[in-house]
């Protein structure tokens, strides 16, 4: 009777029960780290088609809640909130926290929670490092647990089937990947660091600068971002209107003045009084003012701004890097013009538009900081600089005084350095190619390979 028990087959199953638990067990414990510091806070969540949802996330394993902070009315039903799953995360563009939403409990805990990462303790350095090693030898662990159960299976090939050995060699990624998260050496470096962050935003490359507070396989968490947040404001009969402590409007006669009271710069897009629009591209830089004239105050004046508001960020890695150490706080990175990843047919009639009205005009400094932004965000940088220096020397017929279009002077040539350096540098690598000697292509013994 004994010669008829298998006891590799009884190991291997033993080894399914104890890792089909284990990998149960942790399953249901595991919460992304990233989204971990946004819970029991109130968020916004923007998705790739634009929609926007807010509310108090509550974080499970398999998705999170979003608490709504009042009742919301739908077609027979009334809402309370909205369920987010994990296999819906791929259609997040990003996940803000304002500080504004902060009451003093929750803006002391993130305090604490920036200092733990800032200055991790002894205990919270070995965890992290134990985190990581694990990260690292999930690999390791499943080639060395695959070739351990293919001689398992010789022994038992009619019991252990192609299926099973399939599971059991993805047990040691399954296992491991639940205890430490993927580990980047190099993102690991940034962390508590002041980075830029490229991220895609409707077909547009643009650049974030804030600090990497952590990162994940799923997700990078940057804090202290000033990002542009659009804001309509509407001047039905008012006379004056202030936009959370930053700017304030005031309206005269037919004098229009916007006054950015804030440290930051603020962007004006454009106004519209009744149904014509007015394309303005002005930046207010911290403590100053702007005045626009007004063909007809009495009509309805909507203005269309962004406001630099700081907040925290959490982007999915899918359309988001980090590209830069950043020393110091670059305020042109509020409002980049950022670089299209996809040409559109309108964006190319209307910077031929833009010339036609320059040939005929080309004293229009307006129309010469309209046609050098759309080239910069096509990535026409000689022709960009070319119709942006020309707005500058004519900065006096601009809303801003040539606040935005020295800008994108500035944007314009740091990205042609950039490539001035790529083209050394690739220049460099081909005569260091031609020169370099031609490899050895004999055997030890002599004899030619």
């Amino acid at each position: 009777m004994p010669g008829l028990i298998d006891w590799s087959f009884i190991l291997t199953l033993v080894v399914i029960v104890l890792a089909t638990l284990t990998g149960a067990y942790l399953r249901a414990r595991h919460r992304d780290r990233c989204l971990t510091d946004f819970n029991d806070y109130h968020i916004t969540v923007e998705r790739k088609n634009n929609r926007v949802i807010w509310g108090q996330m509550q974080l499970q394993p398999t998705g999170f809640e979003l608490i709504y902070r009042s009742d919301v009315a739908d077609d027979g039903h009334m809402e309370t909130s909205y369920i987010f799953y994990k296999d819906e995360y791929s259609d997040i563009q990003a996940i803000y926290r304002y500080a504004r939403d902060l009451t003093p409990e929750l803006q002391e805990r993130r305090a604490r929670s920036v200092e733990k990462s800032l200055h991790p303790g002894l205990f919270r350095r070995a965890r992290r490092s134990l985190r990581n090693f694990l990260s690292t030898a999930a690999d390791a662990f499943s080639e060395a647990l695959t070739m351990t159960l293919g001689r398992v299976r010789r022994k038992g090939a009619a019991l252990v089937t192609d299926t099973s050995q399939t599971y059991l060699r993805d047990i040691g990624k399954n296992v491991i990947g639940y205890v430490g998260t993927s580990f980047d050496p190099l993102l690991e470096r940034f962390v508590g660091s002041r980075v830029v962050m490229e991220v895609v935003e409707d077909e547009a490359l643009h650049e974030h600068v804030g600090m990497l507070k952590e990162y994940s396989a799923d997700f990078l968490e940057v804090l202290d971002v000033y990002y542009p947040l659009p804001q309509e404001v509407t001047l039905a009969g008012k006379t004056d209107y202030e936009i959370a402590d930053k700017v304030i409007i005031t309206l005269e006669n037919q004098q229009l003045r916007i006054r950015n009271v804030a440290d930051q710069p603020q962007y004006l897009e454009r106004i519209k009084v009744g149904e014509q629009i007015t394309e303005m591209n002005a930046i207010i830089a911290g403590g100053e003012e702007i005045s626009v004239q007004l063909a007809a105050a009495s009509q309805e004046i909507l203005l269309f701004m962004r406001i630099a508001s700081r907040l925290d960020m959490i982007v999915p890695r899918a359309h988001a890097m980090i590209r830069h150490r950043a020393e110091r706080y670059n305020p042109d990175s509020i409002f980049d013009v950022g670089l299209a990843l996809v040409r559109r047919d309108n964006d190319e009639r209307e910077i031929e538009r833009l010339r036609q009205a320059l040939r005929y005009a080309p004293q229009d400094a307006i129309s010469a900081a309209k046609l050098g932004e759309h080239l910069l965000h096509s990535g026409d940088l000689r022709e960009a600089h070319y119709w942006l220096l020309e707005a500058q020397e004519r900065n006096y017929r601009l809303p801003d005084r040539g606040n935005r279009v020295a800008q994108n002077l500035r944007q314009v040539e740091r990205r042609m350095e950039q490539m001035r350096m790529d083209q050394r540098l690739a220049e460099e690598l081909r005569v260091f190619s031609v020169n370099s000697p031609e490899p050895d292509r004999t055997s030890d013994t002599g004899v030619d390979i």
